[in-house]
């Protein structure tokens, strides 16, 4: 599996290809993802945890898909989920033309033509969120399962916003938790504080 930054979900029609900027290509989270889940520790009983030295450069090319392959393990298993789902996106995209009355076919043909032409990049972009939700999944599990109650996090790297998603997986998990993300000063820096909570019933 080759891993790398597609940029966000594209829009297609029978003008051509425009990108949505509101659901970005989840690859620059593969790798704090990764840097998470290989820094803390979940066996220990503290509550609280510290993410103090993170990379100066993010995993990517071979190295990151080592990683990914460590973690998620069936990696057959998520080609296949990459070209299901991207199948499925495909034809549903395909459908959505043919069943549009008011095109001619002139334009239609044109439209067709712009969904084949994105084919790859679509395989990518969903590649990369198949992968990012399987990194997510593995950090729920142990994370769930620790007494790890905080987590302090510098304001970059996309740590929080790895952190917040993690909070959606949570969530739909066995017990099912909670979380949010404060913004706090310690010792004259900002930082950002990750806490986790058991979900209402």
């Amino acid at each position: 599996m080759k891993l790398y930054e597609v940029g966000p979900k594209p829009v297609v029609n029978q003008h051509g290809v425009s990108f949505d900027t509101t659901h970005p290509d989840r690859y620059p989270y593969l790798s704090p993802a990764i840097e998470l889940l290989e820094t803390l520790d979940f066996d220990t009983e503290k509550e609280e945890q510290h993410l103090k030295q993170p990379r100066t450069e993010p995993y990517r090319g071979s190295a990151l898909e080592q990683k990914v392959r460590e973690v998620c393990g069936d990696i057959d298993g998520l080609l296949r989920e990459t070209e299901e789902r991207t199948r499925a996106l495909i034809q549903e995209l395909e459908e959505k033309v043919q069943r549009t009355e008011r095109l001619s076919p002139d334009e239609k043909r044109a439209w067709l033509g712009n969904i084949a032409s994105m084919r790859e990049y679509y395989l990518q972009y969903i590649a990369n969120q198949t992968v990012y939700r399987c990194l997510l999944e593995k950090l729920a599990d142990r994370f769930i399962h620790s007494h790890i109650a905080s987590i302090t996090f510098p304001l970059r790297n996309n740590y929080g916003l790895v952190l917040d998603d993690l909070i959606h997986i949570m969530r739909d998990h066995k017990p099912p938790f909670d979380g949010e993300i404060k913004v706090e000063k310690r010792d004259g820096a900002l930082v950002g504080r990750f806490l986790k909570m058991k979900a209402k019933k």
